[in-house]
């Protein structure tokens, strides 16, 4: 496991970024000067992220429009973050002579896209995204598995809040995309309820 260095303050972004293990878990981030642990997904988290990147490039890939990846670190503005989901056109994929993807992703998201986990603050979520879209992302999405809404950030306006009667969409990144946010939530119910044991007295069936 990767750990941060006990001089925080003074370490610069080229620093952080060669040390050892940042990308092994838990990931860590360098926000303004400081290095932060990124919390680890639970399952209703890593449901939505998987839900969310099937369904983007089922609408992005057969057109040729790009690609959602799982917690990608993007380096921009002097921080170094890792989003939960991370959609990127395919202007903005840089690839060698075989076609092949290179790393590092020097620029943000276009889409940037967190879920919000029972032990990490929404306010925080909030911030990256807000950091983001002020810098170069177009879209952002902070989605909230407990309140069941989604909150959108578009670069230049005011967020919204979509509730779960409500629809996603894709502008400007992905013109024509939609997405219901009944059906997103949707994707947290697993095939049968499996309580725990006990909860209703004696053991799961």
């Amino acid at each position: 496991m990767a750990t941060a260095p006990r001089v925080r303050e003074t370490l610069t972004l080229d620093e952080f970024l060669r040390l050892p293990g940042i990308d092994e878990g838990p990931y860590l981030e360098y926000v303004d000067g400081r290095i932060e642990a990124k919390m680890s997904p639970q399952k209703k988290h890593g449901l939505l992220e998987k839900g969310l990147m099937n369904h983007l490039d089922a609408f992005a890939e057969p057109r040729g429009l790009g690609v959602a990846f799982p917690e990608l670190r993007c380096t921009f503005a002097g921080r170094s973050i890792v989003a939960d989901v991370a959609f990127l056109l395919d202007e903005h994929i840089e690839t060698d002579d075989e076609g092949e993807a290179l790393d590092p992703t020097p620029y943000p998201p276009d889409i940037h896209i967190e879920v919000v986990s029972p032990d990490q603050p929404a306010r925080r979520c909030r911030e990256r995204i807000v950091f983001s879209t002020s810098n170069g992302c177009a879209l952002g999405w902070l989605i909230d598995p407990i309140r069941k809404t989604v909150e959108v950030y578009r670069a230049g306006q005011l967020v919204g809040r979509i509730h779960s009667d409500g629809v996603l969409e894709g502008e400007p990144v992905l013109a024509g995309y939609r997405l219901p946010v009944a059906n997103l939530f949707g994707w947290l119910k697993v095939r049968k309820p499996n309580r725990r044991p006990g909860d209703d007295g004696g053991p799961t069936p």
